[in-house]
């Protein structure tokens, strides 16, 4: 027969007691924290998977993050176009130069000159405009000087600079290479299109180019007339033409310039549909990054979605551990109460 000591039952009711406490703390921390467990240790399994998972949301969150800026960009860009090509150079521009080519309006030539003037300056504006502290249109360099300028030259007459380099420059020459070099900047961005490297090189068809340079968009150069190419240096030309004419009668200073009138007015026309097609080409591009956008938001709603699977505690299962865990925890004190003090046999031990 085996004599039960009240110190063994007392050892053995404390080892349960512990356990009890140690399950209702558990249990407790899973309601508190609702998660499945609080230490690598506890579901090695589970946690590595979960640190994958958001490794992943990490970076999609980043692309995300890279993409929307880039998709409000690429919006402002594509409205600061529109007002050029619409309300400045089909709105305004246009309907004053041929305005000022008929006749019947040539003693308004001067202050449709004005108008032409004011019109190109405008574009300047626009072209400048900033999304945040960097310029939209200032290509590689965004966070210099605004990237359009009007100058004056020697003769009195103006033109437009970008980035200090005169847009009129004649192809062959530094200044026209600096400018080609200015169209042919990178800026690429994480978009969530695979980026990938070989040999150290990226891809570029893996991201996307955020840079946007000016003179892309309403042209830099010359044609093989020596006209410009630039949509508001034409503006300029046009201007001073307009107001060499009489200002009583309108009469064209020369036969040269209403021939110089008539074929820069063509041009403009050329010029405004270049803009449109540019403007369209933009548009698409922003598309593309609306659909990135979506793309990426959803990718990052579902991988939170598996974390949230794998770490977080269905509560209502938590709750009902906790409750057994408390109830078992009470029952195992009212034990204690019952259990004998001890015997005289035990002193004896």
């Amino acid at each position: 027969m085996i004599r039960v000591t009240t110190n063994g039952t007392m050892r053995g009711y404390k080892s349960s007691l512990m356990r009890a406490t140690n399950t209702l703390n558990a249990a407790r921390n899973k309601v508190l924290t609702q998660s499945n467990y609080s230490s690598y240790a506890e579901d090695p399994a589970a946690a590595t998977q979960a640190f994958k998972l958001r490794r992943s949301f990490s970076r999609t969150h980043a692309q995300l993050d890279s993409t929307k800026a880039l998709n409000k960009k690429f919006a402002t860009a594509c409205d600061a176009l529109s007002s050029v090509k619409g309300d400045l150079a089909d709105g305004q521009a246009k309907i004053s130069a041929l305005a000022g080519l008929n006749d019947a309006n040539a003693s308004g030539r001067q202050p449709l000159g004005g108008v032409l003037e004011s019109s190109a300056e405008s574009i300047v504006q626009i072209m400048n405009s900033q999304y945040g502290s960097a310029f939209i249109f200032g290509g590689k360099d965004s966070l210099g000087e605004a990237p359009f300028q009007l100058a004056t030259a020697d003769d009195g007459s103006r033109y437009i600079t970008y980035r200090g380099v005169n847009v009129n420059a004649a192809e062959g020459t530094e200044d026209y290479a600096k400018l080609k070099a200015m169209t042919q900047e990178t800026s690429y961005v994480d978009v969530g299109s695979g980026l990938t490297e070989v040999d150290g090189e990226l891809i570029s068809s893996s991201a996307f180019n955020g840079a946007l340079t000016g003179i892309s968009f309403i042209g830099y150069g010359e044609d093989k007339d020596g006209d410009p190419k630039n949509m508001g240096s034409i503006m300029l030309e046009l201007s001073d033409i307009f107001k060499r004419c009489d200002s009583d009668t309108g009469a064209w200073a020369s036969d040269q310039d209403k021939e110089d009138a008539t074929r820069l007015t063509k041009k403009l026309t050329d010029g405004i549909s270049e803009v449109t097609n540019q403007w369209t080409a933009l548009d698409g591009r922003t598309s593309y990054l609306t659909t990135s956008e979506t793309r990426l938001t959803e990718m990052a709603d579902n991988l939170n979605k598996q974390i949230l699977g794998i770490e977080q505690a269905d509560l209502g299962s938590a709750i009902t551990d906790f409750s057994w865990a408390q109830y078992c925890y009470n029952a195992a004190l009212k034990v204690g109460n019952s259990i004998l003090s001890q015997s005289l046999i035990d002193y004896m031990n």
